[in-house]
């Protein structure tokens, strides 16, 4: 996670809970899924799955981090990821699936090519 953070986390300090993590997957509204080199974990994907809150028959699964080790980065490391984790939100009842990009990167191409549509911009300003 420090690793993902360092390269594209935002301008306040990395301070992940633990707990707060727990609970969610304890709840069963998260679900994570981890690709690994042996026993190294090189890439992880974490996402949320929750009834939209506009009509709670759509369920929506919502990327919270998605991050591969840079030497696995041209392989076929991060498709698989997503494809995981696409199958498993539908297998949990998701009906659409966002991922939260920055645009113009890479990654939102990927998406793109994958079908994926820009549906909405998050803006941020601190105080």
């Amino acid at each position: 996670m420090r690793d993902n953070w360092d390269e594209t986390g935002f301008d306040f300090e990395f301070n992940p809970s633990a707990d707060a993590y727990q609970k969610v997957v304890d709840c069963n509204a998260m679900f994570v899924i981890a690709a690994l080199d042996g026993d190294d974990v090189i890439g992880y994907c974490t996402m949320i799955i929750s009834p939209h809150l506009h009509n709670p028959d759509v369920i929506v699964a919502s990327n919270d981090a998605l991050f591969v080790a840079k030497p696995y980065r041209n392989g076929m490391t991060s498709g698989r990821l997503i494809k995981a984790a696409e199958d498993e939100a539908k297998r949990r009842g998701a009906s659409k699936v966002l991922w939260h990009t920055r645009a113009g990167t890479s990654f939102a191409a990927m998406l793109e090519r994958r079908g994926y549509q820009p549906s909405d911009i998050v803006v941020m300003k601190g105080f």
